[in-house]
């Protein structure tokens, strides 16, 4: 305690990927170096706010200021240190992810036991992915949950004698998923919380912290983290990806903050995506068996294959309805998330005049909070596609 540690602004500074390639909340990482300068980092924190913001990669990065064998308040991006923070292979760094259960464990076994071969594979891809871009989501088909087994190990290893000096630091993503089940994961690391081992710390992650238990909630240090500004989002784009000055503009406008969904559409080809959502949308509003079949066989196969590629059209279908809910209320001037759909946007809501577009929002959100909480797929897509049907004709209860 007591060291002085001289702040450089800017913050961000820093050399490698995942320490060199996260998009503004340049507020939230000068707050936490500030912390770090005044050694006043604290035990637990939860980081919080949407989808795709950099909370991850923010987290990872201040694992890596604390352990950075240069000592100051940026990161060298050189030390052994930093290098390893790069590669997500530190000692000192601990990262706790949604786990399948591909076959049973005893209690003790290794979270790694559960996993089949392929899927240890896949995992291990996905954290090289996020090496190289820390807006990447590591998240396996059939992990909805944070195992029991990953907050045992990790329990064992905190109070180990660390192998190399520094801060030990263990990071949750999903952390909401700590809920699912029994609550047994969740109790396991309130354990935990209540006497942290020193020069530890935690740094829980989520899009969700309402899910979570009030007892660990009120043991973090909480941090908002702001959707990014679309300026900055398109600038992105434009110099990373060499996306077209209009293009990169429609797609950060479209994205609404979310880097990670807009390098995701930067990568796509808009008029298929426009194209693949107006299916989607037809799938769901024209109720037939084909209709039907059609859209709970995509969303059954998505979620399968890829679950983030699932959250991402019903974030496109959440845009949809609330473009159409601002259509209907407005009687002319509209400000549209979709632009470049506003014929067919139009044509819709003249389809459905007393639609309840605001109800079917919620309900997409909360058909995608049932997912991600592993409910039964086929009993909620079902549910999904009857309540839109009354919503549309102003039946609903």
């Amino acid at each position: 305690m007591g060291k002085s540690r001289k702040v450089e602004s800017g913050a961000l500074a820093g050399q490698g990927m995942i320490l060199d390639t996260l998009i503004g909340q340049e507020k939230i990482w000068k707050r936490l170096v500030t912390a770090y300068e005044n050694d006043h980092i604290t035990g637990a924190y939860l980081f919080h706010g949407p989808s795709g913001v950099g909370k991850e990669g923010i987290a990872i990065r201040f694992a890596g200021l604390v352990n950075c064998k240069a000592g100051g308040s940026a990161l060298c991006g050189e030390c052994s240190s930093c290098t390893k923070f790069n590669r997500l292979q530190h000692p000192n760094m601990t990262l706790i992810v949604p786990l399948p259960k591909d076959r049973d464990i005893k209690k003790n076994d290794p979270p790694a036991k559960a996993l089949k071969d392929d899927t240890i594979t896949a995992l291990a891809e996905l954290i090289a992915a996020k090496a190289d871009d820390p807006y990447t989501k590591i998240r396996l088909p059939r992990s909805n949950t944070i195992l029991i087994n990953s907050i045992r190990e990790v329990r064992e290893k905190i109070y180990l004698k660390a192998m190399e000096t520094g801060r030990k630091m263990v990071l949750i993503f999903d952390a909401d998923l700590l809920m699912t089940g029994d609550g047994s994961s969740a109790n396991a690391l309130l354990k935990i919380l209540e006497e942290p081992p020193p020069e530890t710390s935690f740094i829980l992650i989520t899009d969700f912290p309402e899910r979570l238990v009030e007892t660990i909630g009120s043991r973090c240090q909480q941090v908002f983290f702001p959707p990014v500004q679309t300026e900055l989002v398109t600038k992105h784009l434009q110099e990373s990806l060499a996306t077209p000055a209009e293009e990169a503009k429609l797609i950060a406008h479209l994205a609404q903050g979310n880097v990670r969904m807009a390098k995701h559409l930067a990568k796509q080809d808009l008029e298929e995506v426009q194209n693949q959502l107006l299916s989607l949308v037809k799938w769901l509003t024209k109720p037939s068996e084909n209709n039907w079949r059609s859209f709970t066989q995509h969303a059954a196969s998505t979620y399968r294959t890829n679950p983030q590629v699932l959250n991402f059209h019903f974030q496109l279908l959440s845009y949809w309805f609330r473009d159409a809910q601002f259509i209907q209320k407005m009687n002319g001037e509209a400000h549209i998330i979709l632009e470049g759909m506003e014929y067919s946007l139009r044509k819709f809501v003249k389809h459905f005049p007393i639609g309840d577009f605001a109800a079917i929002v919620k309900e997409l959100e909360t058909c995608s909070s049932s997912l991600s909480r592993n409910y039964n797929l086929n009993l909620v897509i079902t549910n999904l596609l009857f309540d839109i049907q009354e919503n549309l004709h102003g039946t609903a209860g």
